[in-house]
């Protein structure tokens, strides 16, 4: 849509009447309908004004899908952080109620339907104008086998004009009772207490968009429900986790659920109960995954499409597509996967079967990176702009910073060598990308007393007091530090040793090698070990393409082809068991073809 029809639809964002005849009336104006009498009969305009011009506006193009459009456009940017509302593609919706209707096995007269995070109803109405084009069904006779539950009043109330709309459009008037659309929290909604669903037991299809809302935006309200369920009893779970569980309670005996949903329940931490429910109940479970392609232009998430039923299964099938396929509806490949395979607690790692032997013979060649080597991260000031600054110059006793026009002496003796792993590629860069870090603390790591401070380090004592305000303001002025110029977290101060840099995300493997004991990370990974060649003998293993290969398959990745170097994805790899004379050929070997090819052949690995 236009920036123009953007600016009107954001216009009637808060006047939900206002908006609901502003949509209903440019339909039927645009497509010669007559509205008299049922549901939609309280949203036709009657002239009124600004609302009238920017219906004839709207009016010159309005389809249903542009209905569906403009009700997501409307949705408030605080309603799409914390209840999860986003639009769902037209194509995805098509493929997943193209999957679910040919897999089930009963009459689609007689299913019936649900989607229990319906939003504004854009998957009720592919629900319906399949079934509408496929049984002998009035519109109004597949509306009273539709059902869907959502937390938000507004969404409730356009998914009635959207399927009202849609119901006219064929010639017939729905009245409001004529819909099953509830306003309600699924997370308690008592589904069977319905009567025909109960009689039914349960819902034959179910489809939809579940909410992805982080744990940290739930609502108190919500929140308080997730125990309920054990996919989101413990931890720190999203929203849209309990609503895999929620489906499979509710699916009748031979019914069929499709949703396209985040990727993140294969590895994240917080899915692990998830992981474990379908694995341990042997959920018959279908992935279409999308990897790093991005289904929702305006959310940056990773998604898949899931298929499941109550069916018993000991393994799930995968496969990776790309979004030209789902759009052509292509028959996709699958791989299957057994669960008993899996590691729920760690993470699934999905992929082709030979690749997934090959992740095997790497994370069983020899011990765990993790288990072999100390990993660490940097430390956490949660005021590097005050802690850490680049010397404008320096002399025998102090370096000088300029921090808003303003011109500061810092005793060196206070100071330490910093460098950000996450822009470091290799030694060279060290020198030129190397800053200073005031560090407030003993040999001990402790953070030294102020009267010690104000005495031995006048000069940087002065300067952080002229940053207090922002020091004051960590952690939302709550924080429970040691001393008003201490670091906000404590991790990572007494690291110390020789080290290799890496960072959270790449696109490559990097790893830089430092003999500077003493010198702190910020924003980034060190992996620690005194012996400088067993150091270097692990940054070839590092950087070779199995390293790559391993990260490109089992990490997370974005769509920027980077993929995250995050401890729990990079510990697991194993590190084969080289011989003395296995090392020292490996550490001579100059050429990156060289060091790949050797590498490959002493893991066995064919790639």
């Amino acid at each position: 849509m236009d920036k123009k029809i953007n600016s009107i639809i954001k216009k009637y964002s808060n006047d939900e009447l206002s908006l609901n005849k502003l949509v209903v009336t440019s339909y039927a104006r645009c497509n010669n309908l007559i509205i008299e009498g049922g549901f939609l009969n309280a949203f036709v305009s009657k002239s009124e004004g600004d609302l009238d011009a920017d219906i004839s506006i709207l009016a010159k193009k309005c389809t249903l899908e542009d209905v569906i459009n403009i009700f997501e456009l409307a949705i408030p940017a605080t309603e799409i952080t914390t209840n999860g509302a986003v639009y769902t593609p037209k194509y995805i919706r098509d493929y997943i109620v193209l999957e679910v209707m040919q897999s089930t096995q009963k009459q689609l007269e007689h299913c019936l339907c649900a989607d229990i995070s319906c939003g504004c109803g854009a998957f009720l109405f592919s629900l319906a104008d399949y079934i509408y084009n496929h049984t002998n069904l009035t519109y109004k006779g597949v509306i009273h086998n539709l059902f869907g539950v959502d937390i938000s009043i507004k969404s409730i109330g356009r998914a009635k004009i959207l399927l009202a709309l849609a119901a006219l459009s064929n010639g017939e008037v729905v009245n409001d009772g004529d819909f099953n659309l509830f306003y309600n929290n699924s997370l308690v909604f008592d589904f069977m207490s319905i009567p025909r669903i109960r009689t039914n037991g349960g819902i034959d299809i179910i489809v939809g968009n579940p909410p992805y809302v982080r744990s940290k935006h739930i609502d108190m309200d919500t929140k308080q429900y997730l125990p309920l369920w054990k996919t989101s009893s413990i931890g720190n779970a999203d929203l849209y986790i309990p609503f895999f569980e929620i489906g499979i309670s509710i699916l009748t005996p031979n019914g069929i659920l499709g949703y396209i949903t985040v990727n993140t329940f294969f590895k994240s931490v917080n899915a692990r109960a998830l992981r474990n429910y379908l694995s341990d109940n042997n959920i018959s479970l279908s992935i279409i995954d999308f990897g790093e392609q991005l289904v929702f232009k305006k959310k940056l998430a990773y998604t898949c499409m899931v298929f499941l039923s109550k069916e018993l299964s000991e393994s799930l099938s995968y496969a990776k597509a790309e979004i030209s396929e789902i759009q052509e509806q292509k028959d996709i490949n699958f791989s299957r996967i057994h669960y008993a395979s899996l590691n729920n607690h760690k993470g699934w790692h999905l992929n082709r079967k030979d690749v997934l032997e090959n992740i095997h013979i790497i994370e069983n060649a020899g011990e765990a990176l993790g288990d072999k080597y100390i990993i660490k991260n940097g430390i956490a000031t949660l005021a590097n702009d005050v802690f850490i600054f680049r010397p404008v110059r320096e002399d025998d006793s102090y370096y000088y910073l300029k921090r808003e026009g303003a011109e500061y002496k810092i005793e060196k003796d206070i100071c330490r060598n910093i460098i950000k792993p996450n822009i470091l590629k290799t030694e060279a860069e060290i020198p030129e990308k190397e800053e200073k870090i005031i560090t407030p603390y003993d040999a001990e790591c402790k953070v030294i007393k102020e009267d010690f401070f104000i005495s031995n380090y006048p000069f940087a004592y002065n300067y952080l007091t002229s940053c207090r305000g922002i020091l004051d303001a960590r952690d939302k002025g709550e924080g429970n530090y040691d001393a008003w110029y201490a670091f906000g977290r404590t991790q990572a101060i007494a690291d110390y040793g020789r080290k290799l840099l890496f960072p959270y995300m790449s696109d490559y493997p990097h790893f830089v090698y430092t003999p500077q004991k003493d010198m702190m990370i910020y924003c980034g990974y060190a992996i620690y070990c005194d012996s400088e060649s067993e150091l270097l003998f692990l940054k070839k293993i590092l950087e070779s393409s199995v390293f790559d290969y391993y990260m490109k398959n089992t990490s997370k990745p974005y769509s920027t082809g980077y993929y995250s170097y995050a401890k729990n994805y990079v510990k697991s790899f194993g590190i084969y068991p080289f011989t003395e004379e296995q090392k020292k050929h490996l550490l001579k070997l100059q050429r990156k073809e060289d060091v790949n090819s050797y590498i490959t052949s002493v893991y066995g690995l064919s790639l």
